[in-house]
């Protein structure tokens, strides 16, 4: 399923009826867990991530990016109805950055965040990783695990009461989302991936479904002195769940096209 980005009008969208009467029951069950990336939280609405955005930079500018899926009924092509999929904060220093970006559920049920990215580079008068580390521990407690080894680990923490998808037998993998916080891939391809790695066969598969998985967040600490890092807070299961209902709301409305134009047909004159 190919989704086409672009950016958000004003306008306020109206979905199709179909395609939330159908999936309404498909929506991302949103995971919350009390972390936040400077204000910014799991299951926040656009508003409260504006809000978020406005108070970590007042002069930064807020886009929000639209997406839409194409289908078709097999002769004529269509595209959904764009819906919000992700917002960013960009900013000018040095250079113009993107220090703050955000993803949602939807366009079916509610709008939530389900996944946040940090990209911090050329901080004035950095600290030691140490004390990064430390000021870490303070805000979220104690790691609940480690990413990588010696200098180059990662602190990883992981929300409780549900399982991990970040855990596996050689330790914790975060699969694709480092490369989702920093560009380089998309939120759906890091989610296919998830997808495709649990399927692996025994031995090798994720402990867990990864619609059923819980929250993880990390952070890179790998400078010293810390003049740049990254960090990433995703919700797997909503993410993964938000995933499938958009599948699902795609294959309706194509089904629907389908329909449509078989019952409009007419034979050629022969």
């Amino acid at each position: 399923m190919r989704c086409q980005v672009s950016p958000r009008s004003p306008k306020r969208l109206v979905l199709a009826a179909l395609g939330i009467a159908l999936l309404t029951a498909a929506s991302p069950g949103l995971a919350a867990p009390d972390w936040d990336i400077v204000g910014l939280k799991l299951g926040m609405t656009e508003s409260e991530v504006r809000a978020a955005f406005q108070a970590y930079d007042a002069k930064g500018k807020i886009i929000a990016i639209q997406s839409a899926f194409p289908y078709s009924d097999k002769v004529n092509s269509f595209r959904t109805a764009p819906f919000l999929n992700s917002m960013e904060l960009r900013v000018t220093r040095q250079s113009q950055q993107t220090p703050l970006k955000v993803w949602f559920s939807g366009p079916i049920g509610e709008t939530r965040v389900i996944g946040i990215a940090r990209q911090e580079y050329n901080l004035p008068n950095p600290s030691t990783a140490a004390e990064f580390e430390q000021g870490l521990q303070a805000k979220y407690g104690k790691p609940t695990g480690r990413a990588g080894s010696g200098s180059s680990s990662m602190p990883v923490w992981e929300e409780s009461g549900k399982p991990s998808c970040v855990r596996v037998s050689h330790g914790i993998s975060f699969g694709d989302f480092p490369q989702v916080t920093t560009g380089q891939k998309n939120l759906d391809q890091a989610a296919a991936a998830m997808k495709a790695w649990h399927q692996r066969g025994p031995g090798q598969q994720l402990a867990a479904d990864p619609a059923t998985c819980g929250a993880f967040m990390y952070y890179t600490t790998n400078m010293d002195p810390l003049k740049a890092f990254t960090a990433g807070l995703y919700d797997v299961g909503a993410i993964m769940k938000t995933r499938d209902s958009r599948s699902q709301w795609v294959d309706q409305l194509e089904a629907e096209a389908i329909r449509k134009r078989q019952g409009q047909g007419q034979a050629p004159r022969l």
